[in-house]
Protein backbone atom coordinates (compact mmCIF):
# COMPACT_ATOMS: atom_id res chain seq x y z
CA UNK A 1 0.00 0.00 0.00
CA UNK A 2 3.16 2.32 0.77
CA UNK A 3 4.10 1.94 -2.77
CA UNK A 4 1.44 3.09 -4.23
CA UNK A 5 0.99 5.83 -1.86
CA UNK A 6 4.53 6.62 -2.65
CA UNK A 7 3.96 6.67 -6.85
CA UNK A 8 0.98 8.65 -6.68
CA UNK A 9 2.44 11.32 -4.72
CA UNK A 10 5.40 11.51 -7.02
CA UNK A 11 2.64 11.65 -9.96
CA UNK A 12 1.07 14.61 -8.41
CA UNK A 13 4.19 16.67 -7.57
CA UNK A 14 4.97 16.48 -11.59
CA UNK A 15 1.93 17.02 -12.81
CA UNK A 16 1.60 20.25 -10.14
CA UNK A 17 5.41 21.48 -11.31
CA UNK A 18 4.02 21.09 -14.65
CA UNK A 19 1.30 22.96 -14.44
CA UNK A 20 2.63 25.83 -12.71
CA UNK A 21 5.70 26.20 -15.03
CA UNK A 22 3.52 26.01 -18.17
CA UNK A 23 1.42 28.54 -16.40
CA UNK A 24 4.53 30.60 -15.75
CA UNK A 25 6.18 30.46 -18.98
CA UNK A 26 4.03 29.54 -21.75
CA UNK A 27 0.57 30.72 -20.24
CA UNK A 28 2.28 33.80 -19.20
CA UNK A 29 3.35 34.99 -22.71
CA UNK A 30 0.30 34.01 -23.74
CA UNK A 31 -1.57 36.38 -21.51
CA UNK A 32 0.80 39.21 -22.54
CA UNK A 33 0.44 38.75 -25.88
CA UNK A 34 -3.26 38.80 -25.61
CA UNK A 35 -3.73 41.58 -23.54
CA UNK A 36 -1.53 43.48 -26.09
CA UNK A 37 -3.60 42.64 -28.44
CA UNK A 38 -6.62 43.91 -26.47
CA UNK A 39 -4.84 47.11 -26.24
CA UNK A 40 -4.20 47.81 -30.16
CA UNK A 41 -7.69 47.14 -30.75
CA UNK A 42 -9.05 49.61 -27.76
CA UNK A 43 -6.44 52.26 -28.91
CA UNK A 44 -7.58 52.38 -32.54
CA UNK A 45 -11.34 52.26 -31.97
CA UNK A 46 -11.04 54.95 -29.23
CA UNK A 47 -9.24 57.05 -32.13
CA UNK A 48 -11.74 55.91 -34.60
CA UNK A 49 -14.75 57.17 -32.37
CA UNK A 50 -13.61 59.98 -30.42
CA UNK A 51 -11.74 61.69 -33.25
CA UNK A 52 -11.75 62.24 -36.93
CA UNK A 53 -8.85 59.95 -37.67
CA UNK A 54 -8.36 57.98 -40.59
CA UNK A 55 -6.45 54.86 -39.95
CA UNK A 56 -3.17 54.34 -42.23
CA UNK A 57 -1.81 50.86 -42.49
CA UNK A 58 2.05 52.24 -41.29
CA UNK A 59 0.07 53.79 -38.44
CA UNK A 60 -1.47 50.50 -37.48
CA UNK A 61 1.67 48.95 -37.85
CA UNK A 62 3.67 51.41 -35.60
CA UNK A 63 1.13 50.78 -32.79
CA UNK A 64 1.72 47.30 -33.18
CA UNK A 65 5.29 47.18 -32.98
CA UNK A 66 4.75 50.19 -30.05
CA UNK A 67 2.26 47.90 -27.96
CA UNK A 68 4.26 44.73 -28.44
CA UNK A 69 7.66 46.63 -26.78
CA UNK A 70 5.10 47.64 -24.13
CA UNK A 71 3.60 44.20 -23.03
CA UNK A 72 7.49 42.99 -23.69
CA UNK A 73 6.56 40.48 -26.75
CA UNK A 74 7.86 40.08 -30.18
CA UNK A 75 5.96 42.19 -32.81
CA UNK A 76 5.74 39.61 -34.87
CA UNK A 77 3.54 37.53 -32.82
CA UNK A 78 0.69 39.86 -32.49
CA UNK A 79 -2.44 40.06 -35.33
CA UNK A 80 -1.49 41.39 -38.60
CA UNK A 81 -2.79 45.02 -39.63
CA UNK A 82 -6.14 43.37 -41.59
CA UNK A 83 -6.69 41.11 -38.88
CA UNK A 84 -6.98 44.46 -36.68
CA UNK A 85 -8.96 46.13 -39.31
CA UNK A 86 -11.32 43.27 -39.57
CA UNK A 87 -11.64 43.33 -35.40
CA UNK A 88 -11.99 46.80 -35.10
CA UNK A 89 -15.06 47.13 -37.86
CA UNK A 90 -16.86 43.80 -36.73
CA UNK A 91 -16.97 45.98 -33.28
CA UNK A 92 -18.20 49.37 -35.23
CA UNK A 93 -20.49 47.52 -37.18
CA UNK A 94 -21.71 46.01 -34.33
CA UNK A 95 -21.79 48.84 -31.57
CA UNK A 96 -25.23 50.34 -30.95
CA UNK A 97 -24.31 53.01 -28.98
CA UNK A 98 -22.75 54.78 -31.90
CA UNK A 99 -25.50 56.98 -33.74
CA UNK A 100 -26.27 55.72 -37.17
CA UNK A 101 -24.88 58.24 -38.88
CA UNK A 102 -21.55 58.53 -37.33
CA UNK A 103 -21.13 54.39 -37.83
CA UNK A 104 -21.44 54.73 -41.24
CA UNK A 105 -18.49 57.45 -41.73
CA UNK A 106 -16.12 55.77 -39.47
CA UNK A 107 -16.84 52.59 -41.42
CA UNK A 108 -15.95 54.93 -44.44
CA UNK A 109 -12.71 55.72 -43.11
CA UNK A 110 -12.03 52.14 -41.98
CA UNK A 111 -13.14 51.33 -45.89
CA UNK A 112 -10.40 53.49 -47.02
CA UNK A 113 -7.62 51.46 -44.75
CA UNK A 114 -8.91 47.91 -45.77
CA UNK A 115 -8.68 49.76 -49.67
CA UNK A 116 -4.80 50.86 -48.84
CA UNK A 117 -4.06 47.58 -47.27
CA UNK A 118 -5.51 45.73 -50.51
CA UNK A 119 -3.60 47.71 -52.72
CA UNK A 120 0.14 47.75 -50.94
CA UNK A 121 2.09 44.60 -50.15
CA UNK A 122 2.32 43.22 -46.12
CA UNK A 123 5.92 44.15 -44.67
CA UNK A 124 7.75 42.12 -42.24
CA UNK A 125 11.26 42.22 -40.82
CA UNK A 126 13.10 39.62 -42.77
CA UNK A 127 15.42 38.89 -39.27
CA UNK A 128 12.08 37.91 -37.61
CA UNK A 129 11.19 36.09 -40.46
CA UNK A 130 13.97 33.82 -40.51
CA UNK A 131 14.18 33.13 -36.73
CA UNK A 132 13.27 30.16 -35.22
CA UNK A 133 9.34 29.23 -35.34
CA UNK A 134 7.55 30.08 -32.58
CA UNK A 135 5.73 26.50 -32.62
CA UNK A 136 8.92 24.13 -32.56
CA UNK A 137 10.29 26.67 -29.73
CA UNK A 138 6.88 26.17 -27.66
CA UNK A 139 6.65 22.71 -28.18
CA UNK A 140 10.52 22.36 -27.06
CA UNK A 141 10.03 23.99 -23.81
CA UNK A 142 6.70 21.72 -23.30
CA UNK A 143 8.99 18.51 -23.63
CA UNK A 144 11.92 20.18 -21.16
CA UNK A 145 8.83 21.62 -18.64
CA UNK A 146 7.60 18.00 -19.36
CA UNK A 147 11.19 15.81 -18.38
CA UNK A 148 11.72 18.27 -15.31
CA UNK A 149 8.38 17.58 -14.03
CA UNK A 150 8.64 14.10 -14.41
CA UNK A 151 12.30 13.59 -12.85
CA UNK A 152 11.49 15.93 -9.94
CA UNK A 153 8.23 13.59 -9.24
CA UNK A 154 10.71 10.79 -9.26
CA UNK A 155 12.92 12.44 -7.16
CA UNK A 156 10.19 12.70 -4.65
CA UNK A 157 9.29 9.68 -5.05
CA UNK A 158 12.72 7.98 -4.44
CA UNK A 159 13.18 10.76 -1.09
CA UNK A 160 10.28 8.85 0.55
CA UNK A 161 11.22 4.98 -1.31
CA UNK A 162 15.01 5.58 0.56
CA UNK A 163 13.32 7.00 3.60
CA UNK A 164 10.97 3.92 4.24
CA UNK A 165 13.81 1.26 3.49
CA UNK A 166 16.05 2.74 5.92
CA UNK A 167 13.28 3.06 8.61
CA UNK A 168 12.69 -0.26 8.48
CA UNK A 169 16.03 -1.94 7.99
CA UNK A 170 15.56 -2.93 4.18
CA UNK A 171 18.35 -3.35 1.91
CA UNK A 172 18.16 -0.42 -0.59
CA UNK A 173 20.68 -1.78 -2.78
CA UNK A 174 18.27 -4.13 -4.13
CA UNK A 175 16.74 -3.61 -7.90
CA UNK A 176 12.94 -3.71 -7.18
CA UNK A 177 13.56 -0.69 -4.37
CA UNK A 178 13.66 1.43 -7.65
CA UNK A 179 11.20 -0.32 -9.97
CA UNK A 180 9.05 2.19 -8.10
CA UNK A 181 10.49 5.12 -9.27
CA UNK A 182 10.73 4.02 -12.87
CA UNK A 183 7.34 3.47 -12.77
CA UNK A 184 6.60 7.36 -11.36
CA UNK A 185 9.00 8.75 -13.86
CA UNK A 186 7.29 7.22 -16.86
CA UNK A 187 3.72 7.28 -15.33
CA UNK A 188 4.21 11.35 -14.95
CA UNK A 189 6.02 11.43 -18.27
CA UNK A 190 2.66 10.40 -19.93
CA UNK A 191 0.54 12.22 -17.20
CA UNK A 192 2.42 15.59 -18.55
CA UNK A 193 2.02 14.78 -22.25
CA UNK A 194 -1.64 13.88 -21.69
CA UNK A 195 -2.19 17.17 -19.96
CA UNK A 196 -0.31 19.50 -22.81
CA UNK A 197 -1.90 17.49 -25.56
CA UNK A 198 -5.22 18.43 -24.29
CA UNK A 199 -4.30 22.25 -23.46
CA UNK A 200 -2.80 22.54 -27.43
CA UNK A 201 -6.59 21.86 -28.13
CA UNK A 202 -8.29 23.62 -26.25
CA UNK A 203 -5.85 26.47 -27.00
CA UNK A 204 -5.67 25.69 -30.50
CA UNK A 205 -9.35 28.25 -31.30
CA UNK A 206 -8.10 30.74 -29.76
CA UNK A 207 -4.91 30.61 -31.70
CA UNK A 208 -5.32 33.86 -34.39
CA UNK A 209 -2.65 34.01 -37.20
CA UNK A 210 0.23 36.17 -36.25
CA UNK A 211 1.90 38.46 -38.31
CA UNK A 212 4.90 36.23 -38.89
CA UNK A 213 2.93 33.51 -39.28
CA UNK A 214 0.27 34.90 -42.12
CA UNK A 215 3.41 36.64 -44.25
CA UNK A 216 5.81 33.64 -44.09
CA UNK A 217 2.82 31.74 -45.12
CA UNK A 218 2.07 34.10 -48.06
CA UNK A 219 5.71 34.49 -48.77
CA UNK A 220 5.80 29.84 -49.00
CA UNK A 221 2.63 30.23 -51.70
CA UNK A 222 4.76 33.12 -53.85
CA UNK A 223 7.82 30.84 -53.66
CA UNK A 224 5.85 27.67 -54.93
CA UNK A 225 3.83 29.73 -57.55
CA UNK A 226 7.02 31.22 -58.92
CA UNK A 227 8.61 27.52 -58.84
CA UNK A 228 5.48 26.43 -60.92
CA UNK A 229 5.73 29.07 -63.19
CA UNK A 230 9.84 27.96 -63.77
CA UNK A 231 9.11 24.21 -64.25
CA UNK A 232 6.70 25.16 -67.28
CA UNK A 233 8.69 27.52 -68.45
CA UNK A 234 6.83 30.60 -68.64
CA UNK A 235 8.41 34.35 -68.85
CA UNK A 236 7.06 36.34 -65.79
CA UNK A 237 7.27 39.24 -64.04
CA UNK A 238 7.46 39.88 -60.30
CA UNK A 239 5.45 42.65 -58.98
CA UNK A 240 5.84 44.69 -62.51
CA UNK A 241 4.06 47.92 -61.80
CA UNK A 242 0.95 49.09 -63.63
CA UNK A 243 -0.24 52.32 -63.15
CA UNK A 244 -0.33 52.65 -59.15
CA UNK A 245 -0.67 49.08 -58.56
CA UNK A 246 1.33 46.36 -58.63
CA UNK A 247 0.12 42.34 -58.57
CA UNK A 248 2.39 39.52 -57.42
CA UNK A 249 2.98 38.32 -60.73
CA UNK A 250 2.33 38.87 -64.92
CA UNK A 251 2.87 36.09 -66.38
CA UNK A 252 2.37 35.31 -70.53
CA UNK A 253 0.65 32.64 -71.30
CA UNK A 254 -1.44 31.30 -74.72
CA UNK A 255 -0.69 35.04 -76.63
CA UNK A 256 -2.16 36.75 -73.21
CA UNK A 257 -0.93 38.69 -70.17
CA UNK A 258 -2.51 37.71 -66.79
CA UNK A 259 -1.60 39.30 -63.66
CA UNK A 260 -2.00 36.82 -60.59
CA UNK A 261 -2.46 37.26 -57.09
CA UNK A 262 -1.30 35.03 -54.47
CA UNK A 263 -3.90 34.48 -50.93
CA UNK A 264 -2.71 32.08 -48.74
CA UNK A 265 -6.55 30.91 -47.64
CA UNK A 266 -7.62 27.65 -46.79
CA UNK A 267 -11.27 28.62 -46.70
CA UNK A 268 -13.13 30.74 -48.01
CA UNK A 269 -12.70 34.32 -46.01
CA UNK A 270 -15.41 36.79 -45.61
CA UNK A 271 -17.11 38.07 -49.07
CA UNK A 272 -15.85 41.49 -47.94
CA UNK A 273 -12.41 40.25 -48.70
CA UNK A 274 -12.74 39.00 -51.24
CA UNK A 275 -14.61 41.37 -52.62
CA UNK A 276 -11.59 43.81 -52.08
CA UNK A 277 -9.34 41.74 -54.08
CA UNK A 278 -11.69 41.30 -57.17
CA UNK A 279 -11.91 45.32 -56.99
CA UNK A 280 -7.67 45.64 -56.77
CA UNK A 281 -8.04 42.93 -59.81
CA UNK A 282 -10.89 44.91 -61.76
CA UNK A 283 -8.38 47.90 -61.63
CA UNK A 284 -5.87 46.37 -62.97
CA UNK A 285 -8.07 44.89 -65.76
CA UNK A 286 -9.60 48.44 -66.50
CA UNK A 287 -5.74 50.01 -67.38
CA UNK A 288 -5.57 47.31 -70.04
CA UNK A 289 -2.10 46.22 -69.54
CA UNK A 290 -3.65 42.69 -68.46
CA UNK A 291 -6.16 40.91 -70.01
CA UNK A 292 -7.23 38.87 -67.36
CA UNK A 293 -6.44 37.82 -63.81
CA UNK A 294 -6.42 34.97 -61.34
CA UNK A 295 -5.92 34.57 -57.38
CA UNK A 296 -3.70 31.19 -56.26
CA UNK A 297 -5.07 29.94 -52.77
CA UNK A 298 -4.18 27.39 -50.79
CA UNK A 299 -7.95 25.72 -50.74
CA UNK A 300 -11.22 25.93 -52.97
CA UNK A 301 -13.02 28.53 -52.94
CA UNK A 302 -16.31 27.74 -54.61
CA UNK A 303 -18.62 29.44 -57.29
CA UNK A 304 -16.80 32.90 -56.00
CA UNK A 305 -16.70 34.38 -60.16
CA UNK A 306 -20.53 33.96 -60.72
CA UNK A 307 -21.14 35.54 -57.17
CA UNK A 308 -18.72 38.74 -57.75
CA UNK A 309 -19.93 38.15 -61.77
CA UNK A 310 -15.95 38.92 -62.69
CA UNK A 311 -16.44 37.24 -65.25
CA UNK A 312 -11.86 37.58 -66.33
CA UNK A 313 -11.03 36.87 -62.44
CA UNK A 314 -10.60 33.59 -61.71
CA UNK A 315 -9.98 31.69 -58.61
CA UNK A 316 -7.60 28.81 -58.34
CA UNK A 317 -6.70 26.54 -55.75
CA UNK A 318 -2.56 25.63 -56.11
CA UNK A 319 -3.23 21.99 -56.63
CA UNK A 320 -5.06 22.85 -59.41
CA UNK A 321 -2.66 25.36 -60.74
CA UNK A 322 -0.28 23.20 -62.98
CA UNK A 323 -3.40 22.10 -64.98
CA UNK A 324 -4.47 25.23 -65.18
CA UNK A 325 -1.94 26.75 -66.82
CA UNK A 326 -2.01 24.18 -69.58
CA UNK A 327 -5.29 25.13 -69.92
CA UNK A 328 -4.50 28.71 -70.80
CA UNK A 329 -1.93 27.66 -73.45
CA UNK A 330 -4.18 25.00 -75.15
CA UNK A 331 -7.07 28.14 -75.68
CA UNK A 332 -4.18 29.16 -78.52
Amino acid sequence: MDGYLQTTIGIVVSVILFLIGYRQTIGARRERVSSANRAVYKALLRRLVLEEYAPKIDDINRLIEGKAHEFKVSPGDLHPDEQVLNKVFAEIFDNDFIAPEKRSEIESRVGSAFDELTKGKQKIDEARLASPDHEKRKAVLVGILGLLASLMGALVSLFLTIGKELSTGTDISAFRSFLPIFAVFFASLVSVIAISFVKKIREAPEDAPTRVAAAAEGALLEHEVMETLGKQGISFQIEPKIGMLRPDFVIEVGGKRIAIETKSWRSPPPISMISRVARYLQELLRTGAVDSAAVITRGRMPNLERLLGAENIQFVPFKEFPEWLKSRRQST
